[in-house]
């Protein structure tokens, strides 16, 4: 008798985790992919590639690729960003800095959106050299004007690094992202 209880009980809870399992594991509605998202909030997806400008002439396509979310305003202006860390369900650091702009202090030389970039602990460069630098752009690009400088940070998250500076200074490039991030921002 013991022995049966024992059985029955622990059948009982067996079957009480499996329907609990089961029932958690139900999905509750499909996401919206990265893409998706990006296209939900007007901006246009692409996949990119990151490259490596020698000297600021020659373009070397590097390994790996990216879906871009790019926002373009009537003006011509645009801003770019990784549609994942646009439709990341946390905050990223590329939305922490977008919306929070911390003030740029100066002083640095070179390319103001970089050296803003690595105020904020990022990187848009490619190598130790000033002249290393790198982009992203579509597959087979062969102008260096069309590299986008992107600000990457250590989270993997990153944004068009003139979207960034100019937002600092107050200018909105492309389109205003501060709603059209998915995650809620502190």
């Amino acid at each position: 008798m013991q022995r049966s209880r024992a059985v029955a009980v622990g059948t009982l809870i067996l079957l009480t985790c499996t329907a609990a399992g089961a029932h958690a594991a139900e999905p509750k509605g499909k996401a919206p992919t990265a893409v998706s998202w990006c296209e939900q909030q007007g901006g246009t997806a692409q996949k990119e590639v990151p490259y490596y400008t020698k000297t600021g002439t020659q373009m070397v396509q590097l390994g790996g690729e990216r879906e871009m979310c790019t926002f373009s305003a009537k003006d011509g202006s645009r801003i770019m960003i990784a549609a994942d860390s646009l439709a990341a369900d946390k905050p990223t650091l590329a939305a922490l800095a977008y919306l929070h702009a911390p003030k740029d202090p100066g002083g640095k030389p070179g390319n103001p959106s970089i050296a803003y970039c690595q105020t904020l602990n990022g990187t848009a460069m490619y190598g130790p050299r000033p002249t290393d630098g790198g982009g992203w752009a579509p597959p087979g690009e062969t102008r260096p004007d069309k590299a986008v400088t992107a600000c990457m940070f250590g989270d993997g998250s990153l944004i068009d690094a003139w979207g960034l500076k100019y937002k600092e200074g107050g200018v909105i490039r492309g389109a205003d992202l501060t709603k059209k991030f998915r995650a809620a921002i502190p």
